[in-house]
């Protein structure tokens, strides 16, 4: 079983329009090859440079592929907020680091937002989405205001991969609630381990990843592991075609995130816990990684019992009760329900 997502019909209908306007009609998947190189290029040498989005080869790379990509990250995470209610009582979204409105695209699809502010500083983002088309509601700054926090109990702040180019800001613990993307490495997936740390002490529950709101077992048992989830992409000919010609592809996703809320969720069924980890084969047994407390854990199947079910990554599950522990595994030997 696979958490699988294709593009966007909405941000591939806004890719096509910008890519027109930009000269190129057609998905020449050399040419854009090109530009995703060189920006990827671009930040790998600068990982915490803002994107040269005054370059027209940067504009053609976000918005043919980081875009279309980017997206599906997002969407995975508001559809995990969605099923908890996480969006429940939020009308209006604060989005911080915005660029081509990634995050927001999935927001204004799933999650029943109405108003949309966007900052990023540079204006040219806006520019190209204002010509393309996108929704005429979504409104442009250039840096936070204080009159885009006038409702802050029905506001959700979001950051998606700008904090690896800003420290959050303070008007964000003003806010109900918080999304926070940030790239799967492992500097960037403890920082956000940190991050949730300093949102708990400013009285902020955690509603996904997290199962609990203890201290994070990855930070307190660990001085390596992060937290992180992969879903997969339903590739359409264009895109594979385009990723034939470079020298990576992405077949999966991964990401890290939080979402939390100054209300507290609702409680999970019993047994509840997130899988926080690809399974790995060992000698006899295959162990995954979860989350349901603040033990560092793993389920683990033994290949005596034949071939280990197939249970996504980032996937919340509920676990049988009676289910034998031996040191740090939680021995598995039945289906598990996806809740």
């Amino acid at each position: 079983m696979k958490r699988v997502f294709p593009p966007s019909p909405e941000v591939l209908r806004v890719s096509e329009a910008v890519l027109a306007l930009q000269g190129s009609k057609e998905r020449d998947p050399r040419r854009l090859a090109a530009a995703v190189k060189r920006l990827s290029d671009f930040f790998i040498a600068e990982p915490e440079g803002a994107t040269p989005w005054k370059e027209a080869w940067a504009v053609e790379a976000y918005f043919s592929y980081y875009l279309v990509l980017n997206e599906i990250r997002n969407r995975a995470v508001v559809l995990e907020g969605r099923k908890l209610g996480f969006f429940d009582g939020l009308d209006r979204a604060v989005d911080f680091g915005a660029g081509p409105g990634t995050a927001d695209f999935a927001l204004a699809a799933h999650a029943g937002i109405q108003s949309f502010s966007l900052i990023d500083r540079s204006e040219v983002p806006g520019q190209r989405l204002r010509a393309a088309g996108a929704d005429p509601n979504w409104r442009y700054f250039s840096r936070l205001e204080d009159s885009l926090f006038t409702s802050p109990s029905s506001t959700l702040f979001v950051a998606s991969y700008s904090l690896t180019e800003a420290r959050i800001p303070p008007q964000a613990l003003q806010c109900e609630a918080l999304m926070i993307l940030e790239p799967s490495t492992q500097q960037d997936g403890r920082e956000l381990l940190k991050l949730r740390d300093h949102l708990r002490r400013e009285g902020y529950h955690l509603w996904a990843p997290c199962t609990h709101q203890g201290a994070c077992p990855l930070l307190k048992n660990s001085p390596r592991d992060w937290c992180h989830d992969r879903v997969h992409v339903d590739r359409p000919e264009w895109l594979v075609r385009l990723e034939n010609e470079l020298p990576f592809r992405n077949q999966t996703v991964t990401f890290s995130y939080l979402l939390a809320r100054r209300t507290p969720p609702p409680p999970l069924p019993e047994g509840a816990a997130r899988l926080i980890g690809d399974r790995l084969g060992e000698k006899g047994k295959d162990r995954q990684m979860v989350c349901r407390g603040e033990e560092r854990e793993f389920l683990a199947w033994m290949h005596r019992q034949g071939p280990a079910p197939e249970w996504p990554r980032g996937a919340l599950v509920q676990l049988p009760e009676g289910l034998k522990k031996t040191s740090n595994e939680i021995r598995v030997d039945r289906q598990l329900t996806i809740l």
